[in-house]
């Protein structure tokens, strides 16, 4: 095997040094060494192989997190098949499209995929299932322990090569069916050896594996990178979580870094009980990111957590999964900020008249060793992300002299009213900080006169919240222009993609429909 050039040897580097007896990775007070997920890892590649997959098959995962994910991952790596990661909170039409798109010839699924996976009607080689999981009739199924069990030692495996594929990451879908983004072995390595780097990674971090592994993030934020150096991953299992039960399992786990979500620092935020035991844990660094992270939130967080440091990053499934980061000392001075980009990433911003610049406003281009190699089967749409060298984001940002990022939007979320740009985040980071205000979102709608105007949905509990002290803000500290023409006051939560990611695309017709505006034909 081609050892230390794809990302299972990075794994077997780990196994072989001195802290390869060590815990890697815990999940529910089981642990497992590097080296013993370097040998089950290995049991797993043979079990396929004899099975009869081959490298360059792809492979469909869907599993909630566990122990076992990362053995058939680092398996997946070390025989050379592709891996496809299918979100557990997909549906089954949704799954299908995944592997039918992906072409995958083998499932692996445990007992959170039953209930859908059962329902496919496309046919797989065959299935393996993990703990309690039921695959669908018709089709070959091998229990997953019995494969290892059963795996022959003689089982040669031939690694691949730093530029083969490695894994497939689809989108959420937020616009028309999901892309994959395809990824080499080269790809991840780069993505985890930029955070050694650029978030000084050691082996004393320990680290709550929060999202999904079938999310970029789960696998791909921290997680590889601490590998490499001998680090510590605690996982937790798939499902809703609650501040409570993050701060018991950060206290029991003597947990150093985590990665949460806007959604909960918001909660935490409402916990100053919380917030005090987080002082008080071993908790060093929170990194927070999927969506712009409003100013207050970040505000409150520092000040609630006097000795943690509250950190904004950027990232994309494209890679890299953290591309920028803001640092807690540089908050002061940049707030709002993304931050600057990591060692292997290089930004710049390409202006509404095409030119790329190193700053000022516009489409956010990223350009590292890190970002995917495309879309998997999708060329055009491949050339129409990657023009001039660099991987076009979608995402609209400020870019300052010194290398700050701070996102103001998409690129499709940009209204335009009476020929005049009107940046959404700009509104939303006033609107957050009010009083009362759960949730905001800006988004245009049709206008008679100025072709497009701003509506800000405010989300509140508050009964007695009416929308005027909105309206006295925007009017106080925003240009005519810009100020929302309607306030919508929401009571339910804003609608958001399995990736927690808010779906302005589908917040845009109930506002019409709030208004009476008809849609357009």
């Amino acid at each position: 095997m081609k050892l230390e050039r794809n990302v299972f040897g990075i794994l077997d580097r780990s196994a072989r040094a001195h802290y390869g007896n060590e815990p890697a990775f815990g999940f529910e007070g089981r642990s497992v060494t590097f080296a013993e997920l370097r040998d089950r890892a290995q049991q797993v590649a043979r079990g396929l192989v004899d099975h009869g997959v081959r490298p360059g098959d792809r492979v469909a995962v869907m599993m909630g997190n566990r122990l076992e994910w990362l053995e058939v991952f680092f398996g997946l790596a070390a025989m050379g098949a592709v891996c496809v990661p299918i979100n557990v909170l997909l549906t089954a039409p949704e799954i299908a499209h995944v592997c039918e798109d992906s072409g995958s010839t083998v499932l692996v699924m445990d007992e959170i995929a039953t209930a859908s996976a059962t329902k496919l009607t496309q046919s797989f080689e065959f299935v393996v299932t993990v703990g309690d999981a039921t695959a669908m009739q018709g089709v070959a199924a091998f229990d997953y322990e019995t494969m290892l069990t059963n795996a022959c030692p003689n089982t040669v495996l031939d690694g691949p090569a730093l530029d083969d594929t490695f894994i497939l990451y689809y989108s959420s879908g937020t616009t028309g069916l999901p892309k994959a983004a395809e990824h080499t072995h080269d790809g991840v390595l780069w993505n985890a050896t930029g955070q050694i780097a650029g978030l000084g990674l050691t082996r004393d971090v320990r680290y709550a594996v929060i999202p999904s592994f079938s999310w970029a993030a789960g696998l791909h934020n921290l997680v590889m990178a601490l590998i490499w150096v001998g680090g510590y991953s605690e996982i937790r299992r798939t499902g809703g979580t609650t501040t409570d039960q993050l701060t018991e399992l950060i206290e029991r786990d003597r947990i150093t870094h985590i990665m949460l979500v806007p959604s909960l620092l918001r909660a935490f935020i409402t916990r100053p009980d919380l917030l005090e035991r987080l002082t008080n844990s071993t908790l060093e660094w929170i990194v927070t990111g999927s969506e712009p992270v409003p100013r207050s939130v970040i505000e409150r967080c520092v000040s609630g957590m006097p000795g943690v440091a509250v950190c904004q990053g950027y990232g994309l499934s494209e890679f890299p999964t953290i591309a920028t980061v803001l640092s807690a000392e540089e908050v002061v001075n940049h707030d709002g900020s993304a931050g600057r980009p990591l060692p292997h990433t290089d930004v710049s911003v390409q202006d509404s008249e095409g030119v790329i610049r190193t700053s000022g406003r516009g489409e956010l281009l990223i350009r590292s060793l890190a970002t995917m190699r495309g879309y998997f089967n999708r060329p055009a749409q491949t050339e129409a992300a990657f023009r001039n060298g660099w991987l076009h984001t979608g995402d609209l940002a400020d870019l300052d002299e010194d290398g700050y990022i701070t996102i103001v939007g998409r690129t499709k979320d940009l209204i335009i009213s009476g020929g005049l740009n009107v940046y959404p985040k700009e509104i939303e980071d006033l609107v957050q900080r009010l009083p009362g205000v759960q949730e905001v979102a800006v988004i245009g709608v049709p206008h008679d006169t100025f072709g497009e105007t701003a509506v800000a949905v405010v989300v509140t509990a508050d009964a007695d919240f009416d929308g005027q002290s909105v309206a006295e803000a925007c009017r106080e500290q925003l240009a005519s222009y810009k100020r929302p023409r309607s306030i919508l006051i929401r009571r339910e939560p804003l609608p958001r993609s399995a990736n927690a990611k808010l779906l302005k695309r589908e917040l845009r017709p109930w506002a019409m429909a709030e208004l009476g505006i008809a849609e357009e034909s």
